[in-house]
């Protein structure tokens, strides 16, 4: 019977776990709501229609100074003020009365509360009413003979009810510290059973992963000391430590064959008719030479071991290995690197030398490969045609990389295409997975396509432009304009534009070069901003200094020396598309036409671009 995998049975424990834990619970909840249950029986009844009750008892002491206050002082007080002050005590009563009318607790009279307050509401609105009409004595008349009958009766009756509340409250004390009681015994119990229960999983997870884990270490022991009869344990489980064991036994294979490989390399290295040795990078000390070394320098290999090359002037001068270490640790490696070593006789060569480098024991070595060319110099004029031959065959790869750019943009759209037919025709049946998936190969294509034409658009720019001809610089910007017409309504752009020359270029890369300048100064705009674009030139001599200015992001002067280098992005494609290459292309531009391009800008304050073109006819008059 196959082996649960590990992670099911990973995943079935924490599901039992889980499964417990769940359990546990909702005999929490409920104990829990249970004794919230009885706390909000506790506080519904006695504590509530307590604070109430003294809350209207306070108001009719407070309506009865009013009142005692303006018979005592009439005048004193403006009528609309405390008139006011009276009914909203009295509206302050009505509602906590309304909120005890529904509590029926036993041992509470709350009917005779709201029995009380209606003829005491009626003996303060006449008592109101005699006051503020002017009838100070009927009022003070009226207030002797019923008024503190009236309101000591309404008090005591609020009195008497909020003692017998204080009392049920009391008593609902005791009950309240049972259920707390039962609350923590019950949390005891569930943390008790949750600790033990995840203590008895993992302990069954240890014992079930960590034996076999034992095992394979064992293994993995032997290996290292170098048995190779050692025999990997557990490679016929179907679960994830028999894939761990059948790996280290792909291991112990590869460490076998890594020896027999460092035997065929010591062999090579003895066998090599050049010289080869190895040594530190920094010190130059030598850790091993082979029989070249000794064939061509003429130093035994036990008297160089051990020892640097500067003991034994191997090299013509001190320069040339610092040449060579200098050019390696720029290139990471040397190969066909040309300098001089010197016999033991004295006698200087010329060397061709290929260097790796690698780590033995945290330092720095290499391995140097050297051939005498003494006797090939002669083949000099030989190389210096296969110079020229380099030079014919990087034309043609530029020529091809061009053309392979161009054929691959057809595949690019075929992809877009088939991603967007997918999306509307089985969109709706794939997974959500499935459709990000679709989403990142349809956004990974357009990107492609993006770039592969920046690419021929720099390809183009990179070629020689058609002959130069007398270019109008308003109508490039009018036709550049009107091509940007829609990303010129998105973005609400504002163009300032000043009169342009005539200058000497090729129409089709100038149209590029504004095309490029003002994209970029539309895109790079914080959101919600309104494009503000300025085009202005100046004369320069033979030249014109053309320069636009926008109101963008800006750029930050850390930055700005390499806005103009290939693929160079100072933000993701996600905040700003693009391929990375319209300020590149702009300097090729205009470079290729015998001009200078640079900026001038600011972070958060936009950026100003300034180039120059060489100058043309003047401009026909109208």
């Amino acid at each position: 019977m196959p082996l649960i995998r590990l992670k099911h049975r990973i995943a079935l424990g924490f599901v039992v776990l889980q499964l417990l834990l769940a359990g546990l619970g909702v005999l929490s909840v409920i104990f829990i709501d249970r004794a919230a249950q009885g706390t909000a029986e506790l506080y519904r009844h006695a504590y509530t229609t307590s604070h109430a009750l003294g809350e209207v008892r306070n108001r009719i002491f407070e309506i009865k100074s009013i009142l005692a206050h303006n018979m005592a002082f009439p005048g004193q007080s403006e009528p609309d003020y405390w008139i006011t002050e009276v009914r909203r005590h009295q509206e302050i009563i009505e509602q906590n009365l309304a909120a005890t009318a529904g509590d029926d607790a036993p041992g509470l009279d709350l009917q005779a509360v709201q029995a009380a307050w209606p003829p005491l509401k009626t003996f303060i609105d006449k008592n109101v009413d005699a006051i503020s009409s002017g009838n100070i004595d009927a009022g003070h008349d009226f207030f002797h003979r019923h008024g503190n009958w009236v309101f000591d009766h309404v008090v005591e009756t609020i009195t008497d009810v909020m003692i017998a509340a204080n009392a049920l409250a009391s008593e609902r004390v005791g009950t309240s510290e049972t259920l707390r009681q039962e609350l923590r015994e019950t949390v005891i119990a569930v943390i008790a059973v949750a600790l033990i229960s995840g203590g008895l999983i993992s302990a069954i997870l240890t014992v079930a992963i960590t034996a076999p884990l034992a095992r394979l270490r064992s293994a993995m022991h032997h290996i290292n000391e170098g048995d190779p009869t050692s025999v990997i344990p557990d490679t016929e489980r179907s679960d994830e430590i028999g894939d761990m064991a059948r790996d280290l036994e792909l291991l112990k294979q590869e460490a076998w064959e890594k020896r027999r490989t460092q035997l065929k390399f010591a062999t090579i290295f003895e066998a090599s008719p050049d010289i080869v040795t190895i040594s530190e990078r920094d010190t130059g000390r030598f850790l091993d030479v082979n029989g070249g070394f000794e064939t061509y320098l003429g130093h035994k290999r036990e008297d160089v071991i051990g020892h640097s090359s500067f003991e034994f002037g191997i090299w013509a001068s001190p320069d040339d290995r610092a040449a060579l270490v200098t050019a390696l640790m720029q290139q990471g490696r040397l190969v066909n690197f040309q300098s001089r070593a010197k016999r033991k006789n004295g006698e200087i060569f010329d060397a061709l030398v290929s260097v790796e480098q690698f780590r033995v024991d945290d330092k720095d070595c290499m391995i140097f490969v050297a051939r005498d060319i003494t006797q090939f110099k002669h083949q000099e004029e030989l190389l210096r045609r296969s110079l020229a031959e380099l030079e014919r065959s990087n034309r043609e790869l530029e020529r091809f990389a061009h053309v392979a750019a161009h054929d691959l943009q057809e595949p690019c759209r075929t992809i877009c295409s088939f991603s967007q037919l997918l999306d509307r025709s089985d969109g709706a049946v794939l997974s959500a997975e499935g459709r990000e998936y679709l989403g990142f190969l349809s956004r990974g294509a357009i990107r492609m396509r993006e770039q592969i034409q920046g690419l021929l658009d720099y390809s183009r720019a990179a070629t020689s432009p058609a002959p130069f001809q007398s270019v109008d610089l308003d109508q490039v910007l009018d036709w550049v304009l009107d091509e940007l017409r829609t990303s010129l309504s998105e973005h609400q752009a504002a163009i300032h534009r000043q009169p342009l020359p005539v200058v000497r270029g090729d129409p089709a890369q100038l149209r590029q070069l504004f095309s490029n300048l003002i994209s970029n100064g539309l895109k790079f705009q914080p959101h919600g901003n309104q494009a503000q674009l300025s085009i202005s030139a100046k004369a320069a001599q033979n030249f014109w200094d053309i320069a636009i200015a926008d109101n963008g992001i800006g750029i930050d002067a850390p930055f700005q020396d390499g806005v103009f280098d290939l693929f160079r992005r100072l933000h993701g494609p996600e905040d700003y598309p693009g391929n990375g290459l319209g300020l590149t292309i702009a300097k090729r531009i205009v470079e290729r036409h015998g001009g200078t391009i640079g900026l001038q800008s600011q972070l958060g304050h936009g950026t100003t671009i300034h180039f120059t073109l060489p100058a043309g006819a003047a401009r026909p008059s109208a």
